[in-house]
């Protein structure tokens, strides 16, 4: 895989006092979020290396860890995003971070190195959701699990901020993708999240988690 950087640490080495003072006010947001409730749907193992494809922060990976002992994680991003972002310590201290840059539009490691692999709301931007999804079944072990929230077609199509650039998909269509890239026991879970809207109220919103086995 192409990479700009690898950025590697242990939560060992992080210190809260290098957040900046507006992260510091509120260090971990509502876990009534998606991001948050993929994470806790997540069924991980001690020692699970564990591959996100899209984080836009790491303001739940201390959810993430501690769902098991010495998880290791990488995040791979698209786009700049604070690098250097600090997120909060917990007991968890041999869990090891990294971060890379995808420079060529998919998940091109090595095969077999994952144990799992979670995404939210990045299907929409993907050229080729089949060809995708195929890339990051031959990079999981076997029995590795993917996991993909998303919203669907008939909400997220009609929302003002998504006429542009942004691909919906119906339930069938993902689970589709998901079988001919090869997963089995393909699961569907609809849920919701709160989110507040621009006059500060909270408000549910629908979303889906898709996930599947390697065989």
């Amino acid at each position: 895989m192409k990479r700009e950087r690898l950025i590697t640490y242990t939560m060992e080495e992080q210190n809260l006092n290098t957040l900046t003072p507006d992260l510091k006010i509120n260090v971990l947001p509502s876990k009534n979020t998606l991001i948050f409730k993929l994470v806790q749907d997540l069924s991980l193992k001690n020692d699970d290396y564990v591959l996100e494809i899209g984080p836009t922060g790491t303001e739940h990976l201390s959810c993430l860890f501690q769902k098991a002992e010495n998880i290791s994680y990488l995040g791979a991003y698209y786009t700049e995003l604070k690098i250097n972002e600090t997120f909060p310590n917990d007991k968890n201290g041999n869990s090891v971070v990294q971060f890379a840059k995808i420079t060529d539009n998919k998940p091109g490691f090595e095969d077999i190195s994952f144990d799992c692999c979670f995404t939210a709301n990045t299907i929409y931007f993907w050229p080729d959701p089949l060809l995708y999804l195929s890339e990051i079944y031959r990079v999981l072990k076997p029995k590795g699990k993917m996991n993909l929230a998303f919203v669907e077609k008939n909400f997220g199509a009609h929302l003002p901020w998504t006429q542009l650039d942004f691909t919906f998909y119906e339930i069938d269509e993902v689970k589709s993708f998901f079988k001919q890239s090869g997963f089995v026991d393909i699961e569907v879970k609809k849920m919701t999240e709160t989110i507040m809207d621009q006059e500060g109220n909270e408000v549910s919103k629908p979303f889906i988690i898709v996930s599947g086995l390697k065989k």
